[in-house]
Parts: structure tokens; sequence; C-alpha cells
């Protein structure tokens, strides 16, 4: 069943799940975590279970017309009273989630398009790949066969720094775009005190996944793909996540830099 209000909100009921959405973004309130739905005033009010003693949380789509409103708070409420009664510290809020629909669509494609993956390991391994093969084609051409025991290990160096520089690429923006576009969590620590942890999180589905980083903290925020709860990424600060991107502007330069000169040295004979 579904209510629709002002502003374009969309309030739907579905396999034991609220999903409000508002623009861009979808808010997924699982029905444990309600109270109750409550209608008048053309409005549809979501009220949150909250431990006893604190502020009631509520969730409200203006402009509904009052028999869509009332027929959709009868059906979430039939739903709702065949469910068990939790504890008195209960707390719905923490089982809502908020995520980016545009984060989770762009995430579907990218999961599912070969040909992008196809992209993406050119943009890692062509450049290189190719300095090497036009620079050996060149000292063979100038009659430098010999020169190639100079442009194999030129070749590999060019590779690795090529790969590296889109995985820092690809690291930097997902640093910037996961914690924007999708679920941010807070993360426990699971591992023995080190300077590495490995950090325990539940996405949306009620899935655990873990995550590895450097630190000694006991919790850490991770934020996910919603679409893809495996594709995670550490929360930093913004001067880490500057810094990051600053070493993949420099490794790409170093390996621009490489390339030229290899193929230079393969115009000139060497």
């Amino acid at each position: 069943m579904i209510v629709r209000g002002s502003g374009g909100a969309v309030l739907r009921h579905e396999d034991g799940v609220l999903l409000l959405r508002r623009g861009d973004e979808e808010t997924r309130i699982p029905l444990e975590a309600v109270r109750r739905v409550s209608p008048g005033g053309r409005a549809v009010t979501v009220t949150l279970r909250v431990p006893e003693g604190a502020e009631p949380v509520v969730h409200v789509v203006q402009g509904v017309h009052d028999t869509p409103a009332y027929a959709f708070a009868s059906a979430v409420g039939a739903a709702l009273a065949r469910l068990p009664e939790p504890g008195p510290s209960f707390d719905g809020a923490r089982l809502v989630t908020t995520s980016s629909r545009n984060a989770r669509a762009g995430a579907d494609s990218d999961a599912d398009d070969g040909p992008k993956r196809l992209l993406l390991g050119l943009i890692s391994l062509g450049p290189g790949l190719a300095a090497l093969v036009v620079m050996s084609v060149l000292l063979v051409m100038h009659g430098e066969a010999i020169m190639l025991a100079l442009s194999v290990p030129l070749g590999v160096v060019a590779v690795v720094l090529n790969f590296v520089s889109a995985a820092a690429t690809e690291r930097g923006y997902a640093m910037w775009r996961l914690p924007r576009r999708g679920v941010t969590v807070t993360a426990e620590r699971t591992s023995p005190s080190g300077a590495t942890g490995t950090y325990a999180y539940t996405d949306q589905h009620g899935a655990t996944h873990t995550y590895r980083r450097k630190g000694y903290a006991s919790r850490i925020e991770v934020s996910y793909d919603p679409a893809a709860p495996t594709s995670k990424v550490g929360v930093y600060p913004v001067v880490v996540r500057l810094l990051v991107g600053l070493a993949a502007l420099a490794l790409w330069s170093a390996t621009t830099g490489l390339i030229v000169l290899m193929i230079r040295m393969g115009i000139d004979g060497v």
C-alpha cells in the first residue's frame, strides 16, 4: 500500500518495512521499529518506538488526503498488531536507515555492468602495457633490440605505477562518495588490541560484515553502499581524504612522466 504526500513524498508499506522516499533519499523503517501510524490533518505520522522517558521520534508525510491516509494507517496497524511487544528499553530508531536512491542505482549498475569493469581494468593496466609495447616495437625498428633489456624493467615499473595510481584514485573516490551517498554505521572492534583492527557492522538487511583498518579505537564509523554492503570504506577526516587525493594525483603524474619517457626513448632509439 502507498500514500503520496506533498513535495513528491511517497510512503510505502511492503514486506514488513515502511519505505519513505523524499527526493533522492529513501528512509527504511522496519515495522519492528514502529509504535503506531496515525492519520489526520492531511498527514500520516509514523511514530517510532523509543525507550521509556525518551523524546518521541516521528516521520511525517504532509499533504495526504484523508481517505488513503486512514486506509494506510489501518493496514499498517493490522500488521503491527501481529508483532510481539518489545521491552521498555527498545529503541526503534536504531533500526532506521537512510540512503541515497541515486547512489543505490549507481551501485546496482556498477555491480552488474561488465563493460564498466573492463574499462576500469584498462585504465589500471592499459597505459603502462601500451607504453611497454610501443617502446619495444620502436627499439626493434631502430635496430636496438638489445635495449629491450631496458624497456622490460621500465615497462614493469610503469604497469605497477599505473595500477597503484588507479587503485589510489578508486579508493579516494570511495572515501568521498560513500560517506555522502551511502549508509554510515558504527562498527565495533572484534579483534584484540593492536595497530590494526577488525571491525564488524550490520547492514540494513541484518547481515554482518567486517572491515579492517589501522588504529586502536574500539569503534569506528564505516560507510557502505546499501546495494552492495561489502563495498565499504572507513570515514576519515577531510584532511586525510585530501591527502589521499593528492597522493593519487602524484602517482598519476609519475606514471604519465614514465610513460612519456619510455615513448621518447623508443622514438629516439635510446
